[in-house]
């Protein structure tokens, strides 16, 4: 079994590959190892260390991502590949290791999640960033992208149903009435959706706001779930992170929806679809959080930590009584 790295260890291997030395902090991550390495000067990096169950081509998939990005949009605010000292974007650490090692830029913020007012300023400068972010990733065709077999992927939702038992048997009911709706409203349609390459994890924490201006986004984090999928997938949720329970949440939705239309126009289907899509987003974190936390006990705070939101906007989005974006933009 490959051991975790320590702080030192990670501090060695950002020398010996990439020529930083700095301090290395453990951040958070699904399956990913990931550690800030702060220098001596104030830069900031990721070093991002890769789980032995993960394949190649997924790293490989982040990697020509954010490097497509940097190329075609480097107006958009995301990570960027810092080569090795052998030029290599990707370092292996050995058959017997089975890690994949890369060292990415290090951007500063705020976490959504972290906002407690957010802006109407805000919500447009998001949704605008994600379309913006959309129409980057639209030309973006990397062969993975579409062969992945990804947990998250809104296209497999519907194997998610066996383990809808690992829910808690008074919310379980809600969850299987939420996908069978899904799969009722949205399953016709999905061939006929605009599909591409997407970020496909549009959580509150990878959406970050600039620390000094808390109306304008300091860029996104974590590529590490794109797939090819409905292009909807980043909207909804985007559009999902604005409902926290207020009174005003759904209209505070449609803020990130009109800004998103303005710079990137949805189609009819779209906007239909659109609280089918948010639904599908919350039933997919609150049936594979518990699928991950079953399977690595250990790491369960971790996995966990964005369930109850879910579960709240979840029953939030079941009780609509129409589809409250259908003049938003």
């Amino acid at each position: 079994m490959t051991m975790r790295l320590d702080t030192a260890k990670a501090e060695a291997l950002a020398l010996r590959h990439f020529g930083v030395d700095g301090r290395a902090t453990e951040l958070g991550g699904e399956r990913t190892q990931n550690f800030r390495i702060r220098t001596a000067d104030g830069s900031a990096f990721t070093l991002k260390v890769s789980d032995p169950e993960e394949s190649a081509d997924g790293t490989m998939l982040e990697s020509a991502a954010l490097l497509h990005i940097a190329r075609t949009a480097p107006d958009i605010a995301a990570p960027r590949v810092v080569p090795a000292l052998t030029g290599e974007e990707t370092i292996f650490l050995g058959a017997g290791d089975g890690r994949y090692l890369r060292l990415l830029t290090y951007l500063e913020g705020t976490p959504f999640s972290f906002i407690d007012a957010p802006t109407p300023a805000l919500r447009h400068a998001i949704g605008d960033a994600v379309a913006r972010l959309d129409a980057a990733l639209a030309s973006f065709d990397h062969p993975f992208s579409r062969e992945r077999d990804l947990i998250w992927d809104v296209k497999h939702i519907a194997r998610l149903r066996p383990s809808l038992t690992l829910i808690d048997e008074t919310r379980r009911p809600l969850a299987e009435a939420m996908l069978d709706r899904f799969e009722q409203v949205a399953g016709p349609h999905m061939a006929a959706l605009p599909a591409q390459a997407v970020h496909s994890d549009m959580n509150g924490q990878n959406i970050l706001v600039n620390s000094d201006a808390k109306d304008r986004l300091s860029g996104f984090l974590d590529f590490g779930d794109l797939v090819h999928a409905p292009r909807l997938v980043d909207l909804a949720g985007a559009a999902l992170l604005q409902v926290r329970g207020g009174k005003d949440d759904l209209r505070d939705a449609a803020d990130v929806v009109r800004a998103y239309n303005r710079a990137s126009p949805l189609k009819d289907l779209e906007i239909e679809l659109l609280p089918e899509f948010m639904i599908a987003r919350c039933v997919i974190n609150v049936v594979v959080t518990e699928i991950l936390a079953d399977r690595d006990p250990a790491n369960r705070p971790y996995i966990m930590k964005n369930n109850p939101a879910s579960w709240m906007r979840l029953e939030r989005l079941s009780s609509l009584p129409q589809n409250p974006f259908r003049t938003a933009p």
